[in-house]
């Protein structure tokens, strides 16, 4: 799995039907941006890892 694929499954448990990305990919995708802010703002990840993370999806 990628670091984006991760990210992904990480923001499921909170809501699986809310935010599986089969169903909702919209909301998926916003419900991964915010796990990838709270890793950034607790130093798991920075601003340029983030961005690459992102890069994975294109």
């Amino acid at each position: 799995m990628t670091d984006y694929e991760c990210i992904l499954l990480a923001g499921i448990p909170n809501a699986p039907s809310v935010y599986a990305p089969t169903k909702n990919p919209d909301l998926a995708e916003q419900r991964q941006r915010q796990v990838m802010e709270k890793m950034i703002e607790n130093e798991y990840l920075t601003e340029v890892e983030a961005n690459e993370i992102l890069k994975q999806a294109k």
